[in-house]
């Protein structure tokens, strides 16, 4: 699970982001379904971007100027057949009473498509507090793991995908990563390597993360026509081409891993207000 967090400095942010978790670009017929509401007085579109407006302007802090926080819990691709909507409510409700057990809270489960993941606003002051619902780098850590200790205990069969031992550092230096790729290649047998390379998956951000971490962990990757295609490993004993579907990756989950980063990437482009919409930010 990756837990990505973005702050939102306009009510226009606000309205924008209500829009966009609820209708997932034209894809959700019925956000009710599969929508989670806490502390909300009405579920209609509207009246939610008025709760959260007026929520901060008469009871914020004057010196808060984060009005709300944009929160995407993200799923592995290799999950994507054992999520079910009643799993995504847990988390999320788990995540929300965790995290955020005042706020305001409105949720929506992202699941047309091939990748699952679901969506949080969350106002950025308690409901009719002053209190801000901001996190410092020490409680964001504690809450992602307290996430995936949940979910290691209520699913198990779940991918976690957070290396802990490395949460928020670099993996490898620069020189370490040179070093191998110059001095090392690590060639396993088809088990070990497939074991391996799905370990390094499930940590994984993106196509080009992955390859970046199957390289510095020393394995020789090949590309087709520009695309990361597979490893280098040892099959029959002799040292061959693998490719990723032989060793347990479908090509459908690379590709799932690439729309996860961009929807991570769409959470910036919602909070920077990429579009003509004129924005009044809080003064």
């Amino acid at each position: 699970m990756i837990i990505k967090k973005i702050p939102i400095k306009s009510f226009g942010g606000i309205k924008r982001t209500i829009e966009y978790i609820a209708t997932d670009k034209g894809n959700i017929a019925d956000y009710h379904k599969q929508s989670l509401f806490q502390n909300i007085l009405s579920t209609e579109l509207e009246d939610m971007t008025e709760q959260f407006n007026r929520n901060f302007k008469e009871y914020a802090d004057k010196r808060n100027k984060t009005v709300a926080n944009h929160v995407m819990l993200a799923y592995s691709p290799l999950d994507k057949d054992k999520l079910k909507i009643e799993q995504l409510d847990e988390l999320a409700q788990e995540y929300m009473s965790k995290a955020f057990p005042a706020a305001i809270c409105f949720a929506t489960h992202h699941i047309e498509k091939d990748h699952k993941h679901t969506h949080i606003l969350i106002s950025g002051n308690n409901y009719m507090e002053k209190q801000s619902t901001r996190q410092d780098k020490k409680t964001l850590k504690q809450v992602h793991m307290h996430m995936l200790d949940y979910m290691e205990r209520v699913y198990p069969n779940l991918t976690i995908g957070v290396n802990r031992e490395a949460y928020g550092q670099k993996q490898f230096s620069e020189k370490e990563y040179y070093m191998k790729a110059r001095n090392k290649e690590t060639l396993l047998d088809k088990d070990k390597l497939s074991k391996a390379v799905q370990d390094l998956f499930r940590i994984s951000e993106s196509s080009s993360h992955f390859k970046e971490l199957l390289q510095n962990s020393g394995y020789t990757t090949y590309d087709r026509k520009g695309r990361l295609q597979g490893v280098f490993g040892l099959f029959g004993g002799e040292r061959k081409k693998l490719r990723f579907s032989r060793l347990g990756i479908q090509r459908s989950f690379l590709e799932e891993l690439d729309k996860q980063r961009e929807r991570i990437n769409e959470l910036e482009e919602l909070r920077e207000g990429r579009d003509t919409e004129k924005e009044i930010e809080i003064e």
